[in-house]
């Protein structure tokens, strides 16, 4: 019985000899370290090869671009395809590589003293894995799409390979999170070695107010002489710095461009510098028929789009409810890339919008939720906004305050009561006809010291999320009203249409503006009572936005949008230049910490 024994243990060290053969070696890398650089000759990224965390491991995109708009052109000719047809085209929807730019690198290290029957495969392990990912080799120039059967010879694994890895997809709340692991097999006739590197897909990111504007979007509609009108002055007014700012035009009569359309980006490190690909969020209102205006115009080489279906035309979808918190870290939480906020919509049990789990699936903005629901339209651009300033955290946070509003006229009323309350000429019959002193009634102040309330809460866990401090809150002068209509179509609904008790802003919310600079804010034009030749509301805009070194620059948008319930950042959209890398989180974490940054 000793034979047996002895010929299992010979069996077990030809295998341990196999998978631990010695004098070569299978070594497979990738940018682990985040330098934008796979390192084969030192040892740089060797240390975060088998696991992926927020602040290693490497990282890859999901190429969904549009290069040369192939995709859009394919939406424009046939206006029967389905949203999530619609979607699924992109520059990675197929085995083609049209943007090798974007490719993440994998390298192996070079085996010399291989066999010349030696062969190998690089594999992406896990079904769900495999389907969602791409590998390369470079032939001849051109790049073939590897499957996970294909033999490398001895003389490619001699030189070293030289592959790109994308993804076709981004991050999904239900499905792929992301995660690949790429395995390395080389025989060597008897012997064999094998090798591993862990690499996720790149987080999809939303802009915040410290990033340049590189373009400004809003809509023409072609039957409506005020949106033309509103487009041209904001043509004029984006003309106006040198270089002028780029302004892009929607064809729809969905004058809402906040609302179906979120800008976001992804981005990995690379060679040069950061690799950044556009990626515009579609609103996940399946009936928002301007929604696929994203998919068949915005689209093109370099800028990608998603859509997460699921939602409803119900105004809590809409993407006006969603803003970002520039990047800040306090206590045990950081948020390099910055912090998303979105409004809730129901008091006794938490309604949250459809694309929350879509930016929560992200793992790195991670969703804050407010009280919206004391609003008609209830979207969080309404009540809060984040400029940049002079502070610990590299901006402000600038919030409505209705009783400063209420206080401004009362204070007015004292002398001027019989003043009208509003200065704008009623051209498109929708301008209040009543003097200071007939609109402050007392439902008027009760309703606003209830909507102060609520901000007040807002406020509360604002400060208590981000640590701002008091002297970095500004408090910007606004009136709400109550028992504003919307026709059944536009989304808000009914226990909110004509509600007695949900607010919305009363003059033109100057806090529903676009910041196009650090020194400039565009701002509706309040249209406030006039005493000895200024505007008061206006007066006091001025003063709040001065406080962190922004001129307010003036639009007219009453009769384009104020009427229907929104402003200037519900009609416009902005696509900004990331400033700064989300993966550096150096600048965020103090004393050695990495506070909030959980392994995943």
């Amino acid at each position: 019985m000793v034979f047996p024994i002895i010929s299992r243990c010979l069996v077990l060290a030809v295998l341990l000899l196999c998978r631990f053969g010695v004098g070569w070696k299978a070594d497979i890398r990738a940018d682990s370290n985040r330098d934008g650089i796979v390192d084969i000759v030192g040892d740089s990224d060797l240390g975060d090869k088998y696991e992926w965390s927020d602040l290693a491991g490497a990282i890859f995109l999901a190429n969904i671009g549009d290069t040369d708009r192939r995709c859009s052109k394919i939406a424009l000719s046939d206006d029967s395809l389905s949203d999530e047809a619609l979607a699924a085209c992109n520059d990675a929807s197929d085995d083609i590589q049209r943007s090798p730019n974007y490719m993440a690198s994998i390298k192996t290290v070079p085996i010399p003293d291989l066999e010349d029957g030696a062969w190998g495969h690089i594999q992406v392990t896990e079904e769900i894995s495999r389907k969602n990912v791409r590998l390369f080799r470079l032939e001849e120039g051109e790049w073939i799409i590897t499957t996970n059967d294909y033999k490398f010879n001895a003389s490619q694994l001699k030189e070293g390979l030289d592959l790109g890895i994308d993804a076709r997809d981004t991050r999904r709340p239900s499905g792929w999170d992301g995660r690949a692991e790429v395995h390395f097999h080389v025989q060597n006739e008897l012997e064999f070695q094998v090798d591993d590197v862990y690499l996720r897909v790149a987080p999809i990111l939303t802009f915040h107010h410290l990033m340049g504007v590189s373009e400004v979007l809003t809509t023409n509609d072609d039957d409506s002489e005020v949106q033309k009108q509103f487009v041209s002055n904001l043509t004029d007014i984006l003309n106006e710095p040198n270089p002028p700012t780029s302004l892009w035009l929607f064809n729809t009569d969905d004058i809402w461009t906040q609302d179906f359309v979120e800008p976001a980006y992804t981005s990995i490190p690379g060679p040069n510098g950061p690799i950044t690909l556009e990626v515009m969020i579609r609103s996940s209102q399946g009936s928002r028929t301007a929604g696929r205006l994203v998919f068949e115009y915005l689209r093109q080489t370099g800028r990608g789009a998603v859509y997460s279906t699921g939602g409803t035309r119900d105004e809590i979808d809409s993407m006006g409810n969603l803003e970002t918190i520039p990047p800040y870290s306090f206590e045990d939480k950081s948020f390099p890339a910055g912090r998303i906020i979105e409004g809730s919509h129901a008091e006794s049990y938490p309604t949250y919008p459809h694309v929350y789990e879509y930016m929560r699936a992200q793992e790195f903005q991670d969703p804050l939720i407010l009280d919206t629901d004391w609003l008609a339209v209830g979207h969080v651009d309404e009540i809060v906004q984040f400029l940049p300033a002079n502070t610990q955290h590299g901006w402000a946070l600038y919030i409505a305050d209705p009783m400063a509003g209420i206080n401004i006229l009362e204070s007015a009323k004292q002398d001027h009561g019989d003043t009208p309350a509003f200065s704008r000429e009623n051209d498109c019959d929708d301008v209040p006809d009543l003097t200071i002193a007939e609109l402050l009634t007392d439902k008027l102040k009760r309703d606003n010291k209830r909507f102060a309330e609520k901000l007040d809460n807002v406020l509360n866990v604002l400060q208590k999320e981000t640590g701002i401090a008091t002297e970095d809150v500004h408090h910007v002068p606004m009136i709400f009203t109550t028992g504003v209509c919307w026709g059944p179509d536009d989304g808000v609904t009914p226990d909110r249409n004509c509600s007695t008790k949900h607010a919305a802003a009363l003059y033109p919310a100057v806090l529903n503006g676009v910041v196009l600079s650090d020194s400039t804010y565009l701002s509706p034009k309040p249209w406030g009572p006039v005493i000895d030749g200024t505007d008061i509301l206006e007066e006091a805009t001025n003063k709040v936005y001065k406080e962190v070194g922004l001129e307010v620059v003036y639009i007219d948008d009453w009769c384009s949008h104020h009427k229907g319930g929104g402003d200037v950042h519900c009609g416009t959209n902005t696509i900004r230049v990331p400033n700064q890398p989300w993966w550096n989180t150096t600048s965020l974490a103090s004393n050695g910490e990495t506070a909030g940054r959980n392994e995943l």
